[in-house]
């Protein structure tokens, strides 16, 4: 027989270890700037054509190279960053092992030209496919610009999966800013197809992280903590400035940004009970500690990274947060006449008047004591074992609720209706952001909405991720009524919205529409149905809203005549059964 084993050819070897660290055009861009950065550049600029599919040029004012360092640093672990084993426990650089440039240049065309201060002259060498092509001397400043077009032209299959050029250009934008996040004192400028995206000068961390937040420096909340070798600097929004999304959410670790759900976590728990319900804060982490104490080595693209003591690294960082937030250790609660300030924020003592939150009402705009509204209470001694609906699809459960007779609301929140072997509960929210969402997609791809002109056009200013999730999404935006101009970089005007929408609230529910479109498309869902979710959300009957019977009856009409009447677009359960023999458990007749 004759052997099966053989080494692969050079070219192909290149091509999967590009397959590694190359995922898309922004793993280029942030390989190509964290060599710049570890060439010690003040000043970096980022040009892209195409979503970078078409073009990425990276030029910076750092160190430069020698003619022969240019030749060599294309050749698969050729580094300036590592010398010996032991060197793998004390890195202190963003790149070390010596394959970006080597596995950019094998997928893609690539032009280096690069001088070093001091030098008569520069050098300029240009690849094609791993393939040196031509080298030639050049006059040139100080520093390294890096050109790579054709990404991907020799993998054509890696180039099919590659998504729309909006989406790239976000990709790219939310690489970039990491980065800046990172390294404030080094400026940053991003032009997409020659419209310029980002231009961040050189700032101290407050500064930096206040621009690209779009808040003011002394809205951020400042801690600082060290403990045994471990200095943790963060700095985080107010309670009341967080948002539905975890957009603007930046760890660092020895100035590489990382991502670190534990780290993240400890963040939430800093924030303790003032975090409002289903908010994220906007957080930056910076922790500095010995190299020695840290794996970066652990993942190909360098996102991750291994801690050696890391519940010990968690408990400071969330002590750094509570720190900041005037918070101690342990916080408890209690009604009372007073305030708690923490930062620049002021917590009210919560109200102990809770009479007009409890009873059920049937009818329309009745008050809290009317005959209509029932208040009590039921202590249980164990909690109804209540089952979702339609778990099963079976068409029996929605004969069920189609027959069902009266119908009452409980909290201004569930609908509840008598069914054959028991009570159905309906969350009325989710119940119309069902209807909503069928709706909203049906006017997305079928035909267009009514639109309501504003009286003054609104001006919104937006970050660059934001205005990028925008771009990519400006043509079901309009479809589902939003008249909306780019007017500036990062400035749209809004003429014209849904005449569905509820509470236009001066552009608030735009921003949160966009930022829950960034949510979900982060999660890789499709940008049509993420955005008919979050209209659906904002379009839909809200709880604490009084129904009368009528608005009961026409609302769950509707929902039984969706494709998907038992599930909410998020995924939560819309009706809920408690079946009889658990109401006659409660009461004791079982």
């Amino acid at each position: 027989m004759t052997d099966v084993i053989h080494r692969l050819p050079e070219n192909l070897v290149s091509k999967i270890a590009a397959g590694e660290v190359i995922e898309r055009p922004a793993s280029v861009v942030k390989e190509l700037v964290e060599n710049a950065l570890d060439a010690k550049a003040t000043r970096i600029s980022i040009d892209i054509t195409d979503g970078g599919q078409g073009g990425i040029r990276v030029s910076d004012d750092g160190v430069g190279m020698s003619r022969d360092d240019a030749h060599l640093c294309v050749e698969r672990h050729a580094t300036s960053k590592l010398h010996a084993p032991s060197d793998l426990f004390g890195i202190t650089t963003l790149g070390f092992r010596g394959e970006a440039l080597a596995s950019v240049s094998a997928v893609s065309r690539m032009v280096i030209e690069t001088c070093r201060s001091g030098d008569r002259e520069g050098a300029r060498i240009t690849i094609e496919g791993g393939v040196r092509r031509e080298a030639s001397p050049i006059a040139r400043a100080t520093g390294t610009t890096i050109e790579v077009r054709s990404l991907f032209f020799n993998t054509p299959a890696r180039r099919k999966f590659l998504r729309h050029i909006d989406t790239e250009s976000r990709y790219i934008t939310q690489a970039i800013l990491q980065l800046a996040v990172a390294y404030p004192e080094v400026g940053f400028r991003l032009v997409n197809q020659e419209r310029e995206v980002i231009n961040l000068p050189g700032a101290d961390r407050r500064e930096r992280t206040a621009e690209i937040f779009g808040v003011r420096e002394d809205e951020l909340l400042h801690g600082h903590r060290e403990e045994d070798g471990i200095q943790v600097e963060s700095l985080v929004s107010l309670p009341e400035a967080c948002r539905r999304s975890r957009g603007k959410q930046f760890t660092i670790v020895r100035e590489r940004p990382i991502v670190a759900r534990a780290l993240s976590r400890a963040v939430y728990e800093g924030y303790g009970g003032l975090l409002p319900h289903n908010t994220h804060p906007q957080f930056v982490v910076f922790l500095d500690l010995d190299p020695a104490r840290v794996d970066v080595n652990v993942h190909p693209a360098k996102r991750e990274v291994r801690f050696s003591e890391e519940r010990r690294i968690v408990g400071v960082v969330k002590s750094t947060v509570r720190s900041s937030l005037d918070m101690p250790e342990t916080t408890s609660f209690a009604a009372g006449d007073g305030e708690r300030r923490f930062g620049n924020a002021v917590l009210a003592e919560p109200s102990s008047d809770f009479s007009a939150h409890s009873g059920v009402s049937q009818g329309p705009h009745q008050n809290d004591t009317g005959a209509g509204q029932m208040s009590f209470s039921l202590v249980p001694p164990a909690m109804p074992a209540g089952v979702q609906m339609g778990a099963s699809r079976n068409a029996a459960d929605l004969e069920e609720i189609g027959a069902a007779g009266g119908m009452w609301q409980v909290h201004d929140k569930y609908i509840i209706t008598a069914i054959t072997d028991g009570i159905a509960v309906i969350d009325q929210h989710v119940a119309h952001e069902r209807v909503r969402y069928e709706e909203v997609l049906d006017l997305i791809v079928h035909e267009g909405a009514t639109t309501q002109q504003l009286l003054i056009p609104l001006t919104l200013e937006l970050d660059p991720v934001e205005m990028d999730t925008y771009r990519e999404a400006h043509e079901q935006f309009e479809s589902i009524g939003f008249g909306v101009r780019e007017f500036g970089p990062q400035s749209l005007i809004v003429d014209s919205v849904p005449v569905d929408l509820r509470n236009w609230d001066d552009g608030k529910v735009f921003r949160q529409i966009v930022a829950d479109l960034l949510e979900e498309l982060e999660a890789q869902s499709e940008a049509t149905t993420a955005l008919a979710a979050s209209m659906a959300c904002h379009t839909s009957i809200r709880a604490g809203e009084r129904l009368s019977a009528e608005e009961m009856g026409v609302l769950v009409q509707r929902l039984l005549k969706t494709k998907e009447p038992f599930v909410c677009p998020h995924g939560r359960p819309i009706i809920v059964r408690i079946p009889m023999n658990e109401l006659d458990r409660l009461f004791g007749r079982i």
